[in-house]
């Protein structure tokens, strides 16, 4: 998973009052296509490196590096594949994710004591910048996952993108908890008693938005919004095509369906989808090719992020291969 869902479950821990055992209860969309249409999705996501596959392994010499994709949300699916990073972990010298619990405290800390990092306190609102029918539909959606509408006409556009990371029903069932598979692997390191540590401050994530300047935000904002009648079933989309390793295919899917259903010309609309994906994937993934492999020389590590960052030219694995590493697939 990638940055938005981070913040997501940073937002619920604010806003959720404990877990509430509401299921989500969409469809796998992709199972829906027409086999043309199929067809056509699936030949758009194998011209990219590594296009499916949660685990792999990249060696040089006695450098080894253990690559693991991971969905930020807890499934019992995850129990088998955990028990197999365990036996990995039994000789492994450390581990590195996305953010340590020390830095999603941090995280969350700050956006509780500093306000103004998520609500603009001078110049236009939402209402005013988005117009009445984009507001509409934000303001409602942004309701069901529990921003009354007072505070989200104030958001500013990056934090109002993050609140959306999630659909109503996930942030109700985790209540904040990111139990993820990143979760069980740091748990099963301290058991080990092997160090954990991060790939990037704390407020990368933040900092991922607060970057652009406000007219993008607010863009990658709008390009949000053609999907959210469907964020149950998108979730769902989500969590079965990782199950299924197949998480450049959705990946092409969202940015299909992202640049069809956009208000804006198929052009705008698959810029605007360009800077999202630089900014959550292809920015961060280059930021921690250097320490990753400072890390690995003459060790054996584990690198467990979101599963979004393993494929693709930019992807961490074809960047990792470009420094001589082989790179082998691993039973997930």
């Amino acid at each position: 998973m990638i940055a938005p869902l981070r913040l997501a479950l940073a937002f619920a821990a604010l806003v959720a009052p404990a877990p509430i055992l509401a299921q989500c209860a969409g469809q796998n969309l992709i199972d829906t296509l027409a086999p043309e249409a199929r067809a056509s999705l699936e030949a758009g996501t194998t011209v990219h490196p590594y296009a499916t596959g949660n685990r792999y392994v990249a060696t040089k010499g006695a450098n080894i590096i253990h690559f693991v994709g991971t969905l930020h949300v807890y499934d019992a699916r995850m129990e088998a594949p955990l028990e197999r990073i365990r036996d990995v972990l039994a000789h492994t010298d450390a581990v590195y994710v996305e953010a340590t619990e020390a830095e999603q405290a941090q995280l969350k800390s700050e956006i509780s004591k500093r306000p103004e990092l998520i609500f603009a306190t001078e110049g236009a609102t939402l209402p005013e910048r988005l117009g009445q029918a984009d507001w509409s539909i934000l303001s409602g959606e942004l309701a069901a996952r529990g921003m009354p509408a007072v505070l989200a006409s104030k958001l500013r556009p990056w934090y109002a993108t993050a609140i959306l990371g999630l659909p109503p029903c996930a942030i109700k069932e985790l209540g904040g908890q990111a139990n993820g598979l990143d979760k069980l692997i740091m748990d099963a390191a301290a058991e080990a008693r092997v160090p954990v540590h991060a790939l990037e401050p704390y407020d990368a994530a933040i900092r991922v938005f607060t970057d652009m300047d406000d007219a993008d935000q607010l863009d990658i904002l709008r390009s949000s919004l053609p999907l959210l009648d469907e964020a149950e079933n998108v979730y769902e989309t989500l969590v079965e095509s990782y199950f299924n390793e197949e998480n450049r295919l959705f990946w092409e899917y969202t940015r299909q369906r992202s640049v069809a259903e956009s208000p804006e010309d198929p052009e705008t609309a698959a810029a605007d989808f360009a800077r999202m994906e630089d900014a959550l994937l292809i920015r961060r993934n280059y930021s921690w090719i250097e320490p990753i492999l400072k890390a690995a020389e003459g060790k054996e590590i584990i690198v467990a992020v979101g599963a979004a960052h393993l494929s693709g030219v930019n992807g961490i694995l074809a960047l990792v291969e470009e420094h001589g590493y082989r790179i082998d697939r691993e039973s997930f």
